[in-house]
């Protein structure tokens, strides 16, 4: 069983070239909100856009039960140069008894195609591997979401999965497919150094 006692004693900070990445807050709520609530950001999510500044705030406040119940982690994404917020990414699924952990995340759509993403994600897998002490990080998306592959491809993850029609997509109203993506803890090198920059 994986203990993760010691990654939860204080929420962990990460810095990157051009971002930090903090704890959400209820200060974000208004941010989340507009993210959220973007039909372009949620296209893959399978749900609809987010209808009220309300159920932001419930995000919020479900990002840190998650982290009090060390059930999961989720980080704001800032921009360093002007304390922006502009996404969240982390860890939303913990598989204690198997040492494995499901990443989710979402980004502003004018941040885009600007690495942003990959940028962010690179030091939560260092985290997960080194500090959390997982053995594998898994990724579910949307066999459409070319834009979530590519960063995935990018940070070494594999398809290991393919499930038809698994998914009641509410924005399609119809059942979709997904594509399973996993990352092991004997992958990239460089994302085994230092989760802190």
């Amino acid at each position: 069983m994986l203990d993760c006692r010691a990654a939860f004693a204080a929420f962990p900070v990460l810095e990157t070239e051009r971002l930090r990445l903090r704890a959400v807050t209820l200060g974000d709520a208004p941010a989340i909100f507009q993210i959220m609530g973007d039909p372009q950001v949620i296209r893959y999510f399978g749900c609809l856009p987010m209808p009220t500044l309300e159920d932001a705030l419930e995000r919020a406040r479900g990002f840190a039960a998650d982290f009090r119940d060390q059930a999961g982690i989720r980080w704001a994404i800032v921009l360093r140069n002007s304390g922006r917020f502009v996404g969240t990414c982390g860890y939303w699924r913990l598989i204690k008894a198997h040492w494995r952990a499901e990443i989710g995340y979402e980004l502003a759509p004018e941040y885009w195609g600007q690495g942003i993403m990959t940028e962010a994600l690179t030091p939560v897998l260092r985290f997960g591997f080194g500090v959390l002490g997982l053995h594998s990080i898994e990724a579910q998306i949307h066999p459409s979401n070319i834009g979530s592959r590519r960063v995935l491809e990018k940070l070494g993850f594999v398809q290991e999965g393919y499930f038809h029609q698994n998914y009641y997509d509410l924005v399609e109203a119809r059942f979709t497919d997904t594509a399973v993506f996993s990352l092991l803890a004997a992958g990239p090198s460089s994302l085994h150094q230092s989760p802190h920059r």
